[in-house]
């Protein structure tokens, strides 16, 4: 027999769930709060530190100074306290060059750097056109000093900038070359990058390597992809070997044409959320492939590599690569510098993040001793055993 709750006792219990519902949420929203109040007060208390600090060097410190190098100083040890080499402050002066990099257009030397495991300045590619080649600067040398000032006491990235300057202006660099310790003094110039080359190689295989990912390397790109087509390219070898990076947007361009329709690879934040960061259209290229790569390929040149691995489009060859599977934005800010914070991790649709481990080729191969120090574009093609490796797969 059902048994019927009178309407009193109804309105009771009703009475009594809403008690307790208000209860239960003003309990949390109270924590919240709270929360959100500890929160606030402890960058209050932070940024009251900062200004009493600037009020004490302001009316009490003897000397002269220059405030906004204080501030400078003060935002770049900011973003420096994260301890992470990617992360980095830039001064207006900064920001704009690295702006120019980007668009694949800077006032520089002319060479590619690497940050190594242990912290320093690589060469990993030296511009065939640019004042270091002339100079005699070769890949493997790697920065110790930049117009005399410590490397190991600054971060990466004011170290790069330093090297940056104004056109016309000269900079020496000292570099650890084996045992020997050298310098060398150059003249900086204007240097447009041109970051696609390519030509055809035996049996009908079309070479084309690329150095970097900046805004005009897609243009690049196409134009030399057509071109090997045209050229009755049966096979194509993607040499990225020294490339340390660039725009996920143009390694994007570069994929599109050769994977098929759908998302390709996709960036992970931290709160959890996922953002396409890489897809390809319907038109996929239906040609064997191999992607040469090797320890100083890193960023934007190990997700080409993956995707084309990934989606069955292409085999790899040489050596272990980077291992950088993380993701940079850079932010404008309202006094003309820029901040570039790591923000996400990113991987292909169909593995693993390869950040810290990097990938290994489906077909290692090393480059003979004796060109240990030499860029990519100077071996012997017939003396590069990990260009004639991946000629051997294809074929």
């Amino acid at each position: 027999m059902e048994k019927k709750i009178s309407i009193k006792s109804a309105a009771v219990i009703a009475g009594a769930v809403a008690v307790i519902t208000f209860s239960v949420t003003s309990f949390w929203a109270f924590q919240i709060c709270n929360d959100s109040v500890a929160m606030l007060r402890k960058k209050a208390k932070s940024i009251e530190d900062i200004y009493t600090v600037d009020q004490y060097i302001d009316e009490k410190y003897y000397g002269e100074y220059d405030e906004e190098k204080i501030v400078d100083s003060s935002l770049k040890a900011m973003v420096a306290a994260l301890e992470d080499k990617y992360s980095a402050y830039m001064t207006p002066d900064e920001y704009e060059q690295n702006l120019l990099d980007a668009k694949g257009s800077i006032s520089g030397i002319g060479i590619v750097v690497n940050l190594t495991e242990e912290n320093e300045i690589k060469v990993v590619d030296v511009n065939e056109e640019g004042p270091a080649k002339e100079a005699g600067i070769k890949t493997d040398d790697v920065i110790t000093a930049i117009d005399g000032k410590n490397v190991s006491e600054m971060e990466y990235a004011d170290a790069v900038n330093l090297v940056r300057g104004e056109t016309g202006t000269e900079v020496t660099l000292t570099v650890k070359r084996g045992t020997q310790q050298l310098d060398f003094t150059m003249t900086r110039e204007e240097i447009v990058s041109q970051s696609v080359t390519s030509r055809m190689l035996e049996n009908d295989i079309a070479y084309i390597r690329i150095t970097g990912f900046k805004e005009n390397t897609s243009y690049q790109y196409n134009v030399e992809l057509k071109k090997c087509l045209e050229d009755g390219a049966k096979a194509i070898i993607f040499d990225l070997r020294n490339n340390g990076g660039g725009l996920v947007s143009a390694c994007s361009e570069c994929l599109d044409p050769l994977l098929p329709e759908g998302d390709i690879a996709i960036a992970e934040f931290k709160d959890g959320s996922s953002e396409v960061i890489c897809k390809s259209d319907s038109l996929e290229l239906d040609l064997p492939m191999a992607v040469l790569v090797n320890e100083n390929s890193a960023s934007a040149a190990e997700l080409f590599a993956a995707a084309l691995r990934d989606f069955d489009k292409a085999v790899l060859v040489g050596k272990n690569t980077f291992g950088k599977g993380i993701m940079q934005n850079t932010y404008n800010l309202d006094n003309g510098g820029g901040l570039r914070l790591t923000v996400a991790k990113y991987r292909t649709v169909k593995s693993e993040c390869y950040h810290g481990v990097g990938l290994a080729p489906d077909y290692e191969a090393d480059i003979p001793e004796k060109y240990a120090q030499t860029s990519i574009e100077d071996i012997p093609e017939n003396e590069d055993t990990q260009l004639q490796k991946a000629i051997e797969v294809l074929k």
